[in-house]
């Protein structure tokens, strides 16, 4: 938590490192009566990592200090170049994180891989190989899994730009967290104007998230508006139904109130209640 003096227009919860460079909100998941919030981490310097390092835990009440860093890249593995963004589950007795396998030769493919805590979250065992091997055909840019559980199962997004110019969330469902099956787009869209000047939904769709229907309403996927460009980007959300495998959302919602926030991440918290987290480059 941050020790800086207060600042009415940041949020009570601000979780930052003590120093050096922070991205990406990941993992963030209630698991054995703990909230647990990760972050891409370097701990070597304060620029964006070649070989980035995360997430890291913040410490629990009963800890003192910083908790170990949860994640880093495996020399010559899956992940040689970067542990990066995804989420995590509680299953059981176990916490299991979906990420990113960075691999510097091809950046815009980045295979989902995994890691298994079955200490509360204080050390992961990679699993040492990727999940999903194959990128499906006609994406330009993959990376960023979001697992839930669904009914008796369990379900994936990707954020994916494809080939004929449309951003993308793609799903896999799964019956038991190890074995997947690819079922399309869950929703895909050309660029489309969000109401702020300048931005759109972007060429492709970074950290999905899925925030399910609740008593009857609507559901809502969340994604960052990615451009391989660095033209201006946003957070946005698509309001709608789910239809079988696919999403049928509305106009694009702008979600952030001003240009500094991106990669949200959702944390489903006891009682019913979801929490989203942020990247505040601002800070």
């Amino acid at each position: 938590m941050s020790t800086a003096p207060l600042d009415p227009h940041r949020p009570v919860a601000h979780l930052r490192p003590p120093q050096n460079w922070i991205n990406d909100p990941n993992g963030l998941v209630f698991h054995d009566g703990h909230y647990h919030v990760f972050h891409q981490y370097n701990p070597h310097g304060a620029t964006h990592p070649i070989h980035a390092l995360g997430p890291l835990p913040q410490p629990r009440p009963d800890q003192l200090g910083t908790p170990p860093i949860a994640l880093a890249p495996t020399p010559g593995g899956v992940d040689a170049n970067g542990c990066f963004s995804g989420n995590a589950v509680s299953d059981g007795d176990r916490m299991i994180a979906f990420y990113s396998a960075y691999r510097q030769q091809s950046p815009h493919h980045q295979p989902v891989t995994t890691a298994t805590s079955h200490d509360g979250g204080h050390t992961f065992t990679p699993r040492g190989r990727l999940l999903i091997p194959k990128v499906p055909d006609g994406c330009t840019m993959y990376r960023d899994p979001y697992v839930w559980q669904h009914a008796d199962g369990w379900r994936m997004l990707v954020g994916a730009s494809l080939a004929d110019g449309r951003g993308a969330a793609l799903l896999y469902d799964s019956p038991d967290l190890e074995t997947w099956t690819y079922r399309g787009p869950f929703a895909a869209h050309h660029k489309q104007d969000v109401g702020h000047a300048g931005l759109h939904t972007g060429k492709g769709w970074e950290c999905p998230q899925y925030l399910p229907a609740a008593g009857g309403g609507p559901g809502a996927l969340i994604f960052s508006a990615w451009n391989d460009n660095d033209s201006p980007r946003c957070v946005v959300a698509l309001i709608g139904e789910e239809d079988g495998d696919a999403f049928e959302g509305g106009p694009p919602v702008f979600v952030e109130h001003g240009p500094e926030g991106y990669a949200h991440a959702l944390l489903r918290a006891p009682a019913g209640r979801w929490l989203l987290w942020g990247v505040d480059s601002g800070a």
